[in-house]
């Protein structure tokens, strides 16, 4: 079992908790905002969703190409989102994994 992340407030010495999130490739646990995640939403199917707001089904890999790579890699991700990807989507996130 893993300690929780906390952050202390300076001013009040209080502590607050930072959400964790999962990386799907890497397995490891990091602060929800060190992960990018990726949305399964009504209206514009899959998407890289940069405030972490949207809402619909999510994942989340590390700002890392390994990890995009390995996400990709096979069915992970669609297994995940229960859903297939389309050839443009999985291009759109190779793109974006090369730009990390």
């Amino acid at each position: 079992m893993t300690k929780r992340e906390t952050h202390t407030n300076v001013n009040s010495g209080s502590t607050k908790h930072v959400p964790e999130r999962t990386c799907i490739a890497c397995r490891q646990i990091k602060a929800k905002r060190d992960l990018v995640r990726i949305v399964k939403t009504k209206d514009e199917g899959i998407v890289i969703d940069a405030i972490g707001k949207k809402p619909g089904r999510g994942a989340y890999l590390c700002k890392t190409k390994e990890c995009w790579r390995n996400g990709l890699k096979g069915n992970r991700l669609e297994y995940l989102m229960h859903t297939t990807l389309t050839p443009q989507d999985r291009q759109r996130f190779e793109e974006y994994a090369e730009k990390l």
